[in-house]
This record gives structure tokens, sequence and C-alpha cells, in this order.
């Protein structure tokens, strides 16, 4: 039942995070931090262990996984490692066949530049 844009995503968060040399749970704090008023430890251990089913499950809605993109896009980490978190903006204008080959598109270009500049 997955579809290949939760998988792209989960992707995408997990190298991103290696990048940053974080772990999933170093993630998941963050996350939790940012997208919650408490700091209740039992509360950060549930997330924590929904992140890591999140990342892994292809029924993973990819609004949340785009959601989360958009929590760590914005962490001071990211930015001062000057990384570049893609980010799709859907168009009510085109066709969904010519969003699906742009995406496809996109998706390759990335898939070389990430295989022809490894760090």
């Amino acid at each position: 039942m997955g579809t290949e844009r939760t998988r792209d995503l989960q992707q995408i968060i997990e190298d991103l995070i290696a990048r940053v040399g974080w772990s999933r749970k170093a993630l998941a704090r963050q996350l939790h931090w940012e997208l919650n008023d408490t700091d209740d430890e039992d509360e950060l251990k549930r997330f924590e262990e929904r992140l890591k089913k999140e990342l892994t499950r292809s029924t993973t809605k990819p609004e949340l996984l785009e959601h989360y993109l958009d929590v760590i896009r914005q962490l001071p980490e990211c930015e001062k490692a000057g990384l570049v978190v893609p980010q799709y903006i859907g168009s009510k204008h085109l066709d969904s066949e010519i969003e699906e080959a742009l995406r496809n598109i996109s998706s390759d270009l990335s898939t070389s530049l990430r295989n022809k500049n490894p760090d």
C-alpha cells in the first residue's frame, strides 16, 4: 500500500540525519522538542518509537513525512551544515501526469548528484 513518494521521503530523511550525524533517536528528540510544548520523558520515548516505525513503514502518509521535513529544514544543525533539503510544492495548474514526471526527473537528478558526490 506504500507509495513511492513515501519511500522517497523516508530516504531523504535518512540521508539527512546521516549527513548531520544524528541517529533516529536524536532526530526524534529534535522533532519532539520542535513540535510539542512538553518535555515529558515518557511522551518523548513514545514519539521515538513512533518515528522509528514511520521511517520504515510503507504505509506512512507522505504528508506526515513532508511535515517532518519542513521542521527539519528549519533546525539550526541543518542550516549550519549547509544542507539543502529537497522540497516539492505541487501546482494546481499542471496535469497530474506532468507533475509525476517532474517529480521523477527531480528524484533522478538528486540520486545522480548523491552518487556522484558522496560525503
